[in-house]
Formats: structure tokens, sequence, C-alpha cells
């Protein structure tokens, strides 16, 4: 661990491992919610129940320690974010434009940054925002023009901002956890488990009151449907390792550094299966915007002229 610590290398080769997990979870649950689930009711469901596996596989495969009161209360208001963020992302895509909800809830990771940067005293160098700049102008070049895309509204707007408060406080409640109230590995470990266990529940509670609404249909998929819960367990299984290593990670590496770099690299490796696997064909504008998340992660790890 102390290596890590004091190598950048080994820092960034760390967030390459953490984006081959979450290019794996986001391309296997791509994949169930195009063949398997047909409505919110069947999202929420499905992540009750990839939640609560995914607490189980961490429980099992890690070591665990309870700890104090403020990590129960920071555990959660990181799962109140993440359920809202999961809940209100699902329905700002089926209400707005997809490629700019997108975009907006990717700006979390300046939220994130700066935080951490302000928080905990991080370092930042010159290069490194410059990195960033590149990041955003990166995201924007990546938006796909679709005339057939929804018209933004304000419920739309409000969906966004609500998810990307969401995502971006559940980071925020992770890493204050390590960095003020954690006495291990396993209390970081303990920590996530129970976040999780948390959403689960409350994703379980959503769902019931749903399937009670006349307004609400139930799920479409059954228990007994073995495909779904194999991508349950997949992605429960992949999700349960990266979230090991992000909460590692943000122990020990600065957020300048790791958010920026992690966004940036997932980004540029998420194009890449796109055009692998989907045969998506890029235009010209998100060609360039590959280019720039490549130079993001390229800057990022050259530290040059320290600011803070």
């Amino acid at each position: 661990m102390e290596q890590l610590k004091d190598s950048y290398l080994l820092q960034f080769l760390m967030i390459c491992v953490m984006v081959v997990f979450a290019c794996t979870k986001v391309t296997l649950q791509g994949a169930v919610s195009r063949n398997h689930l047909r409505s919110s009711s069947d999202s929420v469901l499905f992540n009750a129940l990839l939640f609560a596996v995914m607490a189980i596989v961490m429980a099992l495969i890690f070591p665990m320690e309870m700890f104090g009161t403020a990590g129960w209360i920071l555990a959660f208001c990181g799962a109140v974010g993440s359920f809202a963020f999961q809940v209100c992302y699902a329905l700002a895509l089926q209400k707005g434009p997809v490629s700019l909800s997108v975009l907006i809830v990717n700006f979390q990771v300046l939220v994130v940054t700066s935080f951490s940067i302000i928080a905990f005293h991080e370092s930042v160098y010159l290069t490194q925002l410059i990195g960033i700049l590149f990041l955003i102008v990166s995201m924007f070049l990546s938006i796909k023009k679709d005339d057939s895309e929804k018209k933004f509204s304000g419920t739309w707007l409000i969906l966004l901002l609500v998810s990307l408060i969401g995502t971006a406080s559940a980071t925020i409640f992770m890493k204050s956890f390590t960095k003020w109230f954690s006495e291990g590995e396993g209390q970081d470990n303990g920590f996530v488990v129970m976040m999780y266990v948390f959403a689960s529940a409350m994703a379980f509670v959503w769902y019931a009151v749903g399937a009670l609404s006349k307004q609400k249909k139930k799920a479409t998929f059954g228990f007994g449907n073995l495909h779904v819960w194999a991508y349950i367990l997949g992605i429960g299984i992949v999700l349960g390792i990266f979230q090991k290593l992000y909460m590692t990670g943000m122990s020990i590496i600065d957020g300048g550094f790791l958010f920026p770099t992690y966004t940036g690299l997932q980004s540029v490796t998420m194009t890449l299966v796109g055009i692998l696997l989907f045969k998506d064909k890029l235009t010209g504008k998100q060609k360039l915007g590959v280019l720039c998340g490549v130079l993001c992660v390229v800057l990022m790890n050259i530290r040059w002229i320290a600011l803070f």
C-alpha cells in the first residue's frame, strides 16, 4: 500500500484496472437492459437485486469491520445519493435527449474533483488543470445528434440535476469516510457493503410501492428468469470488485488525479468497446472528442507547476 501511495505509475495502473471493471459492468448492464428490462419497474427491481448481490459478494470476499455512528450516517446518505441517481437518471433518459443527459450527469466529475482538492488540501498541477479542460471539451464533442430524441423540459432538467447531485454526493460521502472516519481497510469494506444494503432496501421499497400502485406495472421479468440472474450475479461480482478498488483508490490517490483520469479513460475505453463490439461509427467530431479524452489522460499523468 505504501508503494502505491508513492508511485504515480502504480496509481495509474490501478485506475486502468478500475476502468476495465467499470466498462465490463456498463457493457453487461447495457446488454441486460436491451434484452430483458422493458420498463422502469424492471430497472428498479433489477437494481434492488443487484445491490443486494453486490453487498453479499463483497461481504463474502473481503474482510469486514464495523464502524462508528458517523460512518453509519455517511453510509445511509451515500445510499440515498446512489439510489436517487439510479431512479432519476433512468427517468431522465426516458423524458429527454439521451446524449445531453449523459453529458450533464458526467459533469459530476468536476464536483467531486473540486471537493476532493478543497476539503483534503490535495495537490493539483497546471498540466492536470489543462487535462480537465480537455476532458470537458471531449464530453461536449461526444454528444450524438439524433432528430428522434425528445425535447428537453423542466422535469427532465430537474431529474438530471438530482441525478448529478446524487452520484456526486455518493462519491463524496465515500471519500469522506475513508479520509475522516475509517480506521482500516476492513471498515472501508464494511462501509461499502452497508451503503449498498441500504440502497437495495430503498429500491425494494420503491418497487413495492410502485407495484401496489394502479398507475405502475410490475416487473416483466420473473424471479425464475435464469438469464437475468446470471447477469445479476456477473455484474454483482464485477461491481463488488470495482467498488473495493474504487474505495481503496479514493483513500490513497489524490482526487485531482483520480477522478478526471478515471472519467477520461473510461470514456475512451467505452468508445473503443462500442466500435469493436457494436460496430459503432464515429463522426469526425466524435473522433476529435476521443483524441481530447486521450490528451486528458496523458496530461493528468504529467505533474508540472503545482498550483496548490
